[in-house]
């Protein structure tokens, strides 16, 4: 663009000194021709010299106003280069307007003999001129602005795409923790339950057949209960098999509540019930896989440790928040509650992400797991979301 001002100067300097020679008696060609290289090289000046720009063209203004005011012809449209770099410095306001006042006061000079009418004209034009050039700036700015407000956008979204990037690899963390965690528990119902039934079934085997000469119906009656043993053995390893399969491609709500709940009541052969208070809304996946495995581990202990028949899973939506209740009929402890492997893994879930954990136990043993659904935690939960979408 500047290059494109610089090319209309040099014409307008150029242009009219060539036309109005043709006006210049034979006398005059050697002293135009020297003013006209000159006023040439103050144009030219102003391009190599940036930082004297200002004196120079104060300089071109009132060299350009006497030439036209000495030759006369169409010398009158020097001042137009002049304003014309005058307003390619991008000036301010009042700078400006001073140029167009100033300026076009010397121009009206050379315009004197001329009639009222071209005098009126050419000011015209000259105020036109400006006001192009103002507008052009003005142009200009909002450009280099919106520039600069798309390379802040892009900045902006380069940090964010990064911070995107750390909060996948965090929801990441949380995932693998929650598998680890899965499989920790799973091994332990495998060394505590199936190991100790199978210790057991062996402890029978060897009696039987110490009983089989001396005691035979009692023998059978045994063998009879090795059988029932190895039977319920065998369905507990089916359902820690199926909890360590992979799911299968349709098995998209594989940590849905609901499902947990069906599954606990057959499991565990006790009645669990399920509901569901307040406005329901979208739950992301990072958030569900917490309350799934918080209320896993909050059944299982209200069976191993209180006994319970009837567990109660309430789920409650309260806006910027939901609450997971377990409540069970099983025995209240005798002694304060303490925080022992499962409830710590259930705080250190939820702490995660801003949640908390309580309990009562009062007249029945509830405890209640807190999630906030807004601010950071959804943020978090909306990328482990984005994650598990990804192919």
């Amino acid at each position: 663009m500047m290059n494109l001002l610089h090319r209309i100067r040099s014409l307008l300097v150029a242009v009219p000194a060539i036309v109005t020679i043709l006006s210049i008696g034979p006398g005059d060609y050697i002293g135009y021709t020297a003013y006209m290289l000159i006023a040439l090289l103050i144009v030219r000046a102003g391009k190599l010299f940036p930082g004297i720009a200002l004196p120079l063209l104060l300089a071109e203004l009132f060299y350009f106003s006497w030439l036209a005011s000495t030759y006369h012809g169409i010398l009158f449209l020097l001042p137009f280069a002049t304003l014309i770099g005058a307003f390619a410095a991008k000036p301010p306001a009042g700078i400006a307007f001073a140029w167009t006042i100033g300026g076009g006061v010397l121009l009206a000079v050379p315009l004197q003999s001329e009639e009222p009418q071209v005098i009126i004209a050419i000011l015209l034009l000259w105020l036109m001129t400006a006001g192009i050039l103002a507008i052009g700036n003005a142009n200009a700015a909002k450009q280099h602005q919106t520039e600069h407000l798309y390379d802040a956008l892009a900045l902006s979204h380069e940090e964010l795409e990064a911070a995107r990037r750390r909060l996948i690899d965090y929801a990441s963390q949380i995932e693998q923790y929650a598998q680890l965690e899965e499989r920790n528990r799973i091994a332990k119902d495998i060394h505590d339950d199936l190991g100790h039934r199978l210790i057991r079934v062996k402890m029978m085997s060897e009696a039987a057949m110490q009983l089989f000469d001396a005691d035979p119906p009692r023998a059978q009656t045994m063998i009879g209960q090795i059988r029932d043993q190895l039977q319920d053995s065998m369905e507990r390893m089916r359902r820690t098999v199926r909890r360590l399969a992979a799911p299968e491609d349709n098995d998209a709500r594989r940590y849905a509540l609901d499902r947990l709940v069906a599954d606990s009541g057959e499991a565990l052969g006790i009645e669990v019930g399920f509901t569901v208070q307040g406005d329901m809304q979208p739950i992301y996946p990072s958030i569900e896989l917490i309350l799934f495995l918080n209320a896993q581990e909050a059944i299982t202990n209200a069976v191993r440790h209180g006994g319970a028949t009837v567990v109660e899973v309430a789920l409650h939506f309260l806006g910027k928040s939901v609450a997971l209740t377990i409540a069970n009929n099983g025995a209240l402890p005798r002694e304060p509650v303490a925080a022992g492997l499962g409830i710590r893994g259930m705080k250190e879930r939820i702490a995660l992400i801003g949640g908390r954990l309580e309990w009562r136990t009062e007249k029945r043993f509830e405890i209640t797991t807190i999630i906030p659904l807004t601010g950071d935690a959804a943020r978090r939960a909306e990328t482990a979301q984005e994650r598990n979408m990804q192919p």
